[in-house]
């Protein structure tokens, strides 16, 4: 697991009980401190459970799947998960009492917006981006009427960014459950209808289960339907409502350390602002990596260190403001340093983190994946951040062989035919196809008159080792991440 704020806090949290006011008294032992953890983030890998890079021991653990029982084994990479556990002071292990999964909504996709990366389940908008992980799809053969399981960070708006989609059936059955969780609005007692997002909801024939309360505007609910919609209206058969804290981060019952990925939900203050609905707030002390105190703003996407006080308020220690992954590289692995967690391919060296997202996508790959089980020759898939002039794999996926190679980069330098990309020289012919960032077809003379320094570029084509020849040379913008 990682050696930031936990490690920091069992120092102050050991120190305070092994102190004594009077220097002329043998000190007690010291207590042993077991601190409680909550961190809520998706899943970048098994062994164990790792999320927001904390490695969890889960011998142990109660898992619930959208409230009912299941196992460890039922979760997936890129789900979003709150755990709670301890940490122990001298063996570092943190260990699981408890994962939760609760998923964002489960049904059939009513419209797809290619270009803004972006579909609508039940009335939510789905955004994907480079770090999201669809299982038994991916977002080019998604269709309208495909019955999805979406799982995601919140965002501005009821917007879920999602981090796992699962391709549950191509079409939607009588029979199958949907399911969406959000805030009422819209209410019409008159004709029992309300809206989750933009999808209506008619809930005459629904059972409610409201905890003794009136169904109102700004409650947060789950709506469970076996029917078919019907004029655009999705027939309720129950109605919940949910406690969205508990759900989304199971707040520990006292001060607890807490870490937590997302995105800004709401701003008004530094010392007033939420991350993926959860209240925070800033001190004089807090430390900024990537950024400072004015980077923060709605929708802009943090890793939060901090400690859960007794008002449910999570006090940031340290706010890490997330990267775009400009990079892609798709290629075979070159060489390996265990040591160091690098991987190089295409002559670039890849650094790897207890951060970086594993996933083994081959038909034989095990489910617990992770450096260790990278070979030279073994066809991988990166997305990755530019940090200076080190390149950080956000996510690393090993894929089934093929002969042709990835590199999206910032253009370093430019001599027609040829552009550098990350060192590597990537050069054009007479069979290259040429795209402008909207995506239209042009020609070799347009393309190396828009083509500058720092523009981004997706290129394809064969490496010999040294440079590649591009069979594709697309100019591309970051939007979503840089999808």
């Amino acid at each position: 697991m990682k050696n930031g704020l936990i490690l920091t806090t069992l120092v102050v949290l050991i120190a305070s009980a092994c102190s004594d006011s009077s220097s002329n008294t043998t000190p007690a032992p010291a207590p042993v401190v077991t601190p409680e953890v909550v961190v809520a983030g998706p899943i970048t890998a098994f062994g164990s459970v790792i999320a927001n890079g904390v490695e969890f021991d889960t011998t142990s653990a109660i898992v619930t799947m959208d409230g009912e029982p299941g196992i460890v084994s039922d979760l997936r990479i890129g789900m979003v998960v709150s755990i709670h556990g301890t940490v122990g002071t001298t063996t570092e292990a943190a260990r699981a009492s408890e994962i939760r999964f609760v998923d964002d909504a489960e049904g059939p996709i009513s419209s797809i917006d290619r270009a803004a990366g972006s579909f609508v389940v039940l009335g939510r908008t789905i955004l994907v981006d480079e770090l999201t992980v669809f299982e038994d799809t991916t977002f080019e053969t998604l269709a309208a009427g495909n019955v999805v399981q979406a799982s995601g960070l919140w965002r501005s708006q009821e917007r879920v960014q999602a981090t796992h989609v699962h391709r549950i059936a191509n079409a939607y059955a009588a029979g199958m459950t949907m399911e969406v969780k959000g805030v009422i609005s819209a209410l019409d007692i008159g004709n029992q209808r309300f809206n989750i997002g933009t999808q209506s909801c008619d809930y005459s024939a629904a059972m409610l289960e409201l905890g003794g309360a009136d169904l109102a505007n700004g409650m947060y609910v789950q709506v469970t339907s076996t029917a078919m919609i019907q004029n655009g209206h999705m027939l309720a058969n129950m109605v919940q409502t949910r406690d969205r804290d508990r759900d989304r981060h199971q707040l520990c019952a006292g001060e607890c350390l807490y870490e937590l990925i997302g995105y800004v939900t709401a701003f008004e203050t530094a010392e007033d602002f939420e991350v993926d609905g959860q209240a925070l707030t800033t001190t004089p002390d807090t430390v900024y990596v990537n950024g400072t105190v004015d980077t923060l703003a709605l929708d802009v996407k943090v890793s939060i260190d901090g400690t859960l006080n007794d008002a449910g308020v999570l006090v940031a220690e340290r706010i890490v403001f997330h990267l775009p992954s400009l990079v892609e590289i798709k290629a075979d692995v070159e060489n390996l340093l265990a040591g160091y967690g690098l991987v190089r391919l295409l002559g670039i060296d890849v650094q790897t983190n207890e951060f970086t997202l594993f996933r083994d996508h081959t038909t034989s790959g095990p489910p617990t994946f992770g450096f260790g089980d990278l070979v030279v020759g073994d066809r991988v898939e990166i997305r990755a951040v530019l940090d200076g002039d080190s390149v950080i794999a956000s996510r690393l996926e090993r894929d089934d062989p093929d002969s042709d190679v990835t590199l999206k980069a910032l253009v370093e330098s430019i001599a027609r035919p040829s552009i550098v990309m990350l060192g590597v020289t990537v050069t054009s012919d007479q069979n290259t196809v040429f795209q402008n960032a909207a995506h239209q077809v042009i020609d070799a003379d347009a393309f190396f008159a828009l083509v500058d320094i720092d523009s981004l570029v997706r290129t394809e084509g064969v490496y010999d080792g040294t440079s590649i020849l591009a069979s594709k040379m697309f100019l591309r913008e970051c939007v979503n991440d840089c999808l």
